[in-house]
């Protein structure tokens, strides 16, 4: 019998609607394009980062992420490696995503840079009856906060 907590405990359906979201979202982000990111995040979702910046909703979210896509210092970091995750099912119908992954060269906008910068995030999935056709349940990102820590002493 499945662990209740495993991401095999869901239907495949599920699964399958999981995976396809978090490969949107790193899709969205590797290749800096926010249209990828439209239809993600819920219009509840809050999304903060490490510098303070708190955005409301999918649509302000992907907003503010067209701007750091097209911003040079942004643009100057590379993924390290691939982002390490571990999934959590609450219930079957919310599950927790938890990501890290680290950061080369990204700059900063008074100059300087951000030698290696560890970015952890945490996602909720929920179930979506609107559906992708395989399945009445879809993956969404919905209320969480995703935190960019700079690796200042302190912070984990």
């Amino acid at each position: 019998m499945a662990n209740p907590n495993d991401l095999s405990s869901l239907p495949q359906a599920d699964q399958d609607a999981i995976g396809e979201t978090l490969i949107a979202l790193l899709t969205g982000f590797r290749e800096r394009d926010a249209e990828k990111l439209v239809g993600i995040y819920t219009s509840d979702a809050d999304w903060v980062n490490a510098f303070g910046s708190v955005k409301k909703g999918g649509d302000e979210i992907v907003e503010y992420l067209r701007g750091l896509f097209s911003d040079d210092n942004f643009n100057a970091g590379t993924v390290k490696n691939p982002p390490e995750t571990s999934m959590k099912v609450l219930t079957p119908d919310v599950v927790l995503v938890s990501a890290h992954l680290q950061v080369e060269g990204q700059k900063l906008v008074g100059g300087g840079e951000i030698e290696m910068r560890d970015n952890h995030s945490l996602r909720v999935c929920t179930a979506n009856p609107t559906g992708l056709g395989l399945s009445p349940r879809r993956c969404t990102t919905t209320p969480t906060v995703s935190r960019a820590m700079r690796g200042i002493e302190g912070h984990s």
